[in-house]
């Protein structure tokens, strides 16, 4: 991840076109004249996307949604005609998500309760707002007091065979997601400008009871439905970089785009379209400043980037909430044997968990969780775990906490020796290879692959198919359910002994964090 302290990236003033100059994050925009000007109407967008943890980051130097409610306050009193919003992936992956409170799963609420806290207003669903279910996406769903907009997924109740939109209950009634909306933002002699609002999601996630439409094709009609109707349309998009720009390509009457789904900052011009993402965790937020002449029917945006951090203090109504579930959730944590608070140890080196590397390669993140594992087995030589146990999508880096490691694995999970054919072993590693980019590319410790022979190897020597091997394994890959992995189960007539954790409070095999955090402590 880049610095949150990047330069602002500002698309300088202009009407024809907008070009992107560069200024340091002390600068000031200046003000126009044009702000005095009657048929002026002035328009602020606060972006936020790839929001997981509700309080500050990295030891509290960076993000914290009560940070946030104070600049989107401060935004309002220079232009109460602020929007804000945030393009995806806010319910999950979540470590607060995953403990209970009053004998519940947390799931998103706390996400949820913090973004009405701080007063988002339009959201599009992230891949990862269906990880955890429909019902527990329904509950976040009508636990929230923002609007939803989703452009190219309905709900399709697989009992009942028919395609809607998603719907909210609001005081007793249900109210569909639109699939774009106009919002009319007026100054104070009334005039107006009208923006068009689109959400388009990424399809790398789709469970049985949504239907996904190519974010392309929604997009044209959705703006094709806007034309005349709008002075300007936004999209906010959880898509991947390639697919904005595609996109902007593509559908070039989309103004801009707010977007999600990579985790640094970013901001790029194709053609004249602005795309633009902000840090993940609210590390930095992207603010975005318009003034719509009525008269030329002409639009200028200023557009800068800025850091989230311990400079900014929080916004007291909102802190409250975020340390409310905080409390709940350490208190859960605690029930399970976890001290979320306690340093555990300090990392020197940025131990990357980030997707882009860990559902590659082998990092140093996944290399210390397979040595963890290695330590706490009782007969393994060989450790084994799918990478898409680590959703961090982040790097640890400095002073780490329990809670740390808690949101860097939220699910958890126990781990197993497992005594296998050594056919077994080698299937398992070459699946892992061939999921390169998912959730079940495999990190590992005691096994090489040697890139000259071709050849898995422990102790030097290539993996004999017909000898037996100790391998520590995570419970999520030992149940077959991961994705070309599904072979491997207790029911693989390959699969000779398998030691399962106990209770002893020692045997750090009952949950993962407890292997790595006893491990990291040492």
């Amino acid at each position: 991840m880049k610095s949150p302290r990047l330069l602002l990236l500002l698309c300088a003033m202009v009407f024809a076109s907008c070009g992107v100059a560069v200024k340091t994050s002390s600068d000031k925009v200046q003000e126009s004249p044009l702000q005095k000007n009657p048929d002026i109407v002035e328009l602020t967008f606060l972006q936020l996307n790839d929001v997981y943890e509700i309080t500050p980051v990295e030891n509290g130097k960076f993000g914290g949604m009560a940070r946030v409610a104070t600049v989107r306050k401060e935004l309002l009193k220079e232009n109460p005609n602020t929007i804000t919003t945030l393009s995806g992936d806010f319910i999950s992956p979540s470590a607060i998500g995953t403990s209970k409170y009053q004998g519940k799963r947390i799931n998103g609420a706390q996400m949820v309760d913090a973004m009405n806290a701080v007063g988002v207003d339009y959201v599009c669903f992230g891949n990862h707002e269906f990880d955890l279910g429909y019902e527990p996406l329904q509950e976040c769903i009508n636990q929230s007091k923002f609007t939803w907009v989703s452009s190219n997924i309905q709900y399709t109740p697989s009992q009942e065979g028919f395609v809607a939109p998603f719907r909210k209950m609001v005081d007793g009634k249900e109210e569909s997601f639109p699939e774009s909306k106009i919002v009319l933002v007026k100054n104070s002699s009334g005039a107006e400008i009208r923006v068009g609002l689109i959400g388009l999601t990424i399809g790398s996630n789709k469970p049985s009871y949504i239907v996904w439409e190519d974010p392309f094709d929604a997009a044209r009609r959705r703006v094709n439905e806007l034309k005349g109707k709008t002075d300007i349309i936004v999209a906010l998009t959880h898509l991947s970089i390639e697919d904005d720009k595609q996109l902007a390509a593509l559908v070039p009457e989309i103004t801009m785009i707010l977007g999600g789904h990579e985790h640094t900052n970013m901001m790029f011009k194709e053609g004249s379209t602005i795309i633009s993402k902000a840090d993940a965790n609210a590390r930095t937020v992207y603010i975005h400043r318009l003034r719509w002449n009525t008269s030329t029917k002409s639009l200028g945006i200023t557009s800068e980037v800025k850091t989230i951090d311990a400079t900014i203090p929080e916004e007291p109504a909102t802190a409250k909430v975020v340390n409310d579930w905080t409390n709940r959730a350490y208190a859960g944590f605690q029930e399970k044997g976890f001290n979320p608070e306690e340093v555990v140890t300090t990392f020197k080196d940025a131990q990357d968990g980030r997707e882009s590397s860990i559902r590659y390669k082998q990092t140093n993140l996944g290399t210390l969780v397979a040595k963890s594992m290695l330590a706490a087995a009782k007969n393994s030589q060989i450790a084994v775990f799918n990478s898409g146990s680590i959703r961090l999508d982040d790097q640890l880096f400095g002073v780490t906490t329990q809670y740390d490691i808690i949101r860097t694995m939220p699910f958890g999970g126990k781990l197993f020796d497992v005594e296998m054919r050594g056919s077994l072993l080698q299937k398992l590693l070459d699946a892992g290879e061939k999921n390169a980019g998912r959730g079940g590319y495999l990190q590992y410790d005691g096994v090489a692959f040697d890139l000259t022979k071709k050849t898995w190897n422990v102790n030097g020597k290539a993996i004999d198919v017909k000898g037996k091997y100790w391998v520590i394994v995570s419970d999520y890959l030992f149940s077959g359910k991961e994705q070309g992995i599904e072979f491997f189960s207790k029911e693989n007539p390959d699969v000779l002994n398998v030691l399962e954790p106990s209770s002893d409070a020692n045997d750090l095999r009952r949950d993962i964090r407890l292997a790595v955090i006893g491990f990291v402590k040492k």
